[in-house]
């Protein structure tokens, strides 16, 4: 006959090993516990959610940014700020900020850009010879352009480049001459062009952000109006000049009503 069970066990217990019964030990346990900042392990958590947050919320951000460029039949304002380089008959080529604004019409793959821009100079000197064979001096602080440019956009990708050509009006901003009441320097100040412009543009959320370049051809030779002295021929800026720009533009909405197919 078999002994009595002791209180406490069963038939069917299994064997076990004795020992310590912290799976844990305490000097382990002290280093989950604590941060490499001195602080509990709930106040690392607290801080990292944030963190996670802020990083998931940045890569939100690019995703948008990464989106293809503007769409199709869309109006977009905006304006820009660069630096324009010049050369006048009298110095050499000089580089002065310059600031704007502009109006872009798209279609599917082309679009019409509408701009001006003011480039801020101080006291640029310039010359031109009048009727008499007289060299005469002309200052003035700034330089004013208006253009229009047919605009291709070749890849619809994130960074979206863009070419164009087109055509422009240049002229200096009340140039002052020694010859009091002559209107020489106003109209030897005053110029039109041919342009290229090249660039980039991207997604900012709602906005358009770009970069680009833009040349123009050289002003001719002009003979101004008026007799003797009053006359004036040559030109106040020599040379083509260069801009380097930056700018954002945001879209206004459709410029027209039911898109159809086909079209450029």
């Amino acid at each position: 006959m078999e002994p009595p069970l002791a209180a406490g066990h069963s038939q069917h217990e299994f064997p076990h090993f004795d020992g310590s019964s912290e799976i844990v030990p305490e000097c382990a346990r002290g280093v989950l516990a604590k941060t490499l900042y001195g602080g509990s392990l709930m106040r690392m958590v607290t801080r990292i959610f944030p963190l996670a947050a802020f990083v998931v919320g940045l890569g939100v951000t690019r995703l948008s940014a990464q989106q293809p460029g503007n769409g199709a039949f869309q109006w977009y304002i905006g304006g820009q700020g660069g630096v324009l380089s010049f050369k006048t008959s009298a110095q050499d080529r000089k580089e002065i900020p310059m600031g704007g604004g502009h109006v872009l019409i798209t279609a599917r793959r082309t679009g019409l850009l509408l701009s001006v821009e003011e480039a801020f100079g101080s006291d640029e000197v310039s010359v031109y010879t009048d009727g008499v064979g007289a060299t005469q001096v002309v200052t003035f602080n700034d330089i004013r352009k208006y253009s229009a440019a047919l605009l291709a956009f070749p890849l619809n990708i994130p960074i979206q480049p863009f070419v164009g050509v087109g055509l422009g009006i240049m002229h200096t901003v009340n140039p002052q001459g020694s010859i009091p009441g002559s209107t020489a320097p106003s109209e030897l100040g005053s110029t039109g062009y041919g342009t290229f412009v090249g660039g980039v543009q991207f997604k900012i959320s709602r906005f358009m952000g770009f970069g680009q370049y833009q040349i123009t051809t050289s002003p001719s030779i002009q003979e101004s109006s008026g007799f003797g002295a009053d006359h004036g021929s040559g030109r106040l800026l020599e040379g083509p000049t260069h801009t380097l720009s930056a700018g954002l533009r945001i879209g206004l909405g459709g410029s027209r009503e039911r898109p159809t197919s086909g079209g450029y």
